[in-house]
């Protein structure tokens, strides 16, 4: 049984249940590499963005572990969610390969921004993915867009546009009005940021 997350009145809170969940099959076949994407730049936030914090945290794959991304921001890992970047494939097609998971801490550094409309972004680096069927969860503040039903975190690559993933039902947002936390599971990293 997989950890379950739960938000109660603006408070956050993790309940985890007990039960063996295999993160990985490192004997299962890996699929053709796809060419790594750089890792994403620090400074790429949205024109008339502005950096609002700067955070580095070392994951560690002993043990769940919650971050604080500033700004009131906080980003959840399972124990042994993260693919091992050195041997990991990476990029669209590569989110729900099997991986080999990261055995040692890795340090992990968030750029949280806002956009010209007021919400907020983060970006980190290095570029990561998580191991298929962990639980990643990004939870951004906005108490705006917790309170409208068509705000969606999106995928913010470096090269492009940022764009809805709400068509894989794992990565759907939700929204919480009494925290202000607007969050959903997030298969890998670069960019994210809320659309409304």
């Amino acid at each position: 049984m997989r950890p379950k997350l739960r938000l109660y009145s603006g408070l956050f809170a993790l309940s985890l249940v007990s039960g063996a969940a295999g993160c990985s099959d490192s004997s299962a076949p890996r699929s053709a590499a796809a060419p790594r994407a750089a890792a994403p730049a620090l400074s790429l936030v949205d024109a008339g963005a502005t950096a609002t914090n700067v955070t580095t945290f070392i994951y560690s794959p002993a043990s769940p572990q919650v971050f604080s991304l500033g700004k009131g921001h906080k980003i959840f890992f399972d124990a042994n969610a993260v693919c091992d970047p050195a041997t990991s494939t990476y990029g669209p097609t590569e989110w729900d390969q099997p991986c080999e998971p990261l055995a040692a801490p890795i340090a992990v550094t968030a750029v949280v921004s806002e956009n010209a409309y007021g919400r907020p972004r983060v970006d980190f680096a290095p570029a990561l993915r998580f191991v298929p069927g962990a639980y990643v969860v990004l939870y951004l503040k906005d108490w705006g867009a917790a309170a409208d039903s068509a705000a969606v975190i999106q995928w913010c690559p470096d090269d492009g546009e940022c764009v809805s993933e709400e068509d894989q039902s794992l990565v759907v947002t939700k929204r919480d009005g009494r925290s202000g936390f607007v969050y959903r599971l997030i298969k890998h990293f670069s960019g994210y940021n809320i659309s409304v």
